[in-house]
């Protein structure tokens, strides 16, 4: 029998291994700029351009059109390596996080925010199906949780410094806007230059596909659940419970910190213990976070369960892995990028349907219909199995 320690198999295992540190540095460099602008941005719009609430509404919801035309826009992939792929859309990213540089009023705001979250929803897709492609089956998730936490990482150290800039007064927005630009560019030619172990190019095509269906529903789930906690639950601790904004941005630095740890502790658990188990697990705790927020009263535990809940999120590699095992490498940039559109329609959807709850009935219907969500999400994850050995069954 050959041994496991050829040559070959060496330097096959050192280049995944470089492979994976490219797009993890090129992930920490992205989330690190997405963090500045982030931190900086509600300031900004106030500050320097005096938007008005319809105005900044109109502009949330622009961006998130890129994000449901993924898929669509995602064909032009066909044409280019995985890596020069991704490394194109960190550039666009940085392009539109420059753009921002130069912005002096909500209509060019507008076009800068269309070509920053083109960027950085059309590499999502395509960072998934890398890091899929490079890792071992047995080590996806635990992958999957390494890069997690270290776009939490990211995240914390920007807030560290957008909250070390505000202390010194007199925030020079272009100055930091370029600053944020410089990082994603970085990353982007840095994972331009590197190979990514697989020398094809991936499927040209808007690729749905009955087969992974399980995908689609797990991802339609989890992006309602997570736009709840998104638009709702920090609107809860500051609406109801009148929270501070220095109160919101430790819970912030909390809720990264949890993010750092967990994450890779998650993506083993989803390693050792599968898919199914590991979302059963998720969403149970889910349900109970949920109703937490509908039934609790006393801000403090609700600052736990809002740390909680989003440290959770990082279970979602589970529903990454789980199209890696249905799915056959050609067309994971393509699938995944479905995955995100879909996704992305409750982006739309809830903020608009809770809020319209929320003004009817009250924050606890927000809530409880959150734990709803969860609630089906559960029962579905728990025929998981069943579903992934259909469509492994169908493909063959």
């Amino acid at each position: 029998m050959a041994s496991q320690d050829t040559p070959a198999a060496t330097q096959e295992a050192a280049e995944r291994k470089r492979a994976f540190r490219s797009i993890l540095g090129s992930t920490i460099a992205l989330e690190f700029g997405l963090g500045l602008q982030r931190g900086i941005f509600n300031n900004f719009v106030v500050e320097a351009l005096h938007i008005q609430p319809d105005q900044l509404g109109f502009v949330q919801s622009v961006r998130e059109i890129p994000g449901l035309l993924t898929a669509p826009l995602a064909v032009a992939q066909g044409y280019f390596r995985e890596n020069v792929w991704a490394g194109l859309c960190l550039i666009t990213a940085a392009g539109g996080l420059l753009f921002h540089a130069a912005v002096s009023s909500v209509a060019a705001l507008i076009a800068a925010t269309l070509v920053l979250s083109t960027g950085f929803h059309l590499f999502y897709p395509v960072q998934s199906s890398i890091v899929m492609k490079v890792s071992l089956p047995e080590e996806r998730a635990t992958k999957m949780g390494q890069l997690n936490s270290g776009a939490a990482a990211a995240s914390l150290m920007s807030v560290g410094v957008v909250m070390a800039v505000s202390r010194l007064g007199g925030t020079n927005y272009s100055l930091l806007h370029v600053l944020a630009a410089v990082f994603p560019l970085l990353g982007g030619l840095a994972v331009v230059a590197q190979k990514m172990g697989n020398e094809t190019k991936v499927k040209r095509s808007v690729d749905y596909n009955p087969r992974y269906m399980s995908y689609y529903i797990l991802s339609f789930l989890s992006g309602a659940r997570r736009h709840i906690t998104m638009t709702f639950a920090g609107f809860l601790l500051v609406e109801t419970f009148h929270t501070p904004v220095s109160v919101m941005v430790l819970l912030s630095a909390c809720a990264s910190v949890v993010a750092i740890v967990t994450r890779p502790l998650i993506g083993r658990v989803v390693d050792t213990w599968g898919e199914q188990r590991s979302l059963v697990l998720n969403y149970s705790l889910v349900v109970t976070l949920f109703l937490g927020y509908a039934l609790v009263r006393s801000p403090l535990p609700l600052y736990v369960i809002y740390v909680l809940d989003n440290g959770l999120m990082g279970f979602d590699v589970a529903i990454t892995t789980h199209l890696g095992r249905i799915a056959p490498k050609e067309v994971l940039s393509a699938a995944y990028a479905m995955g995100n559109t879909i996704n992305h329609v409750t982006g739309v959807a809830v903020p608009a349907a809770g809020g319209l709850l929320w003004k009817a009935l009250g924050g606890p219907a927000v809530f409880l219909s959150g734990a709803a969500v969860a609630m089906v999400s559960l029962l579905y994850s728990r025929g998981l199995h069943r579903r992934e050995a259909m469509a492994i069954s169908d493909a063959s």
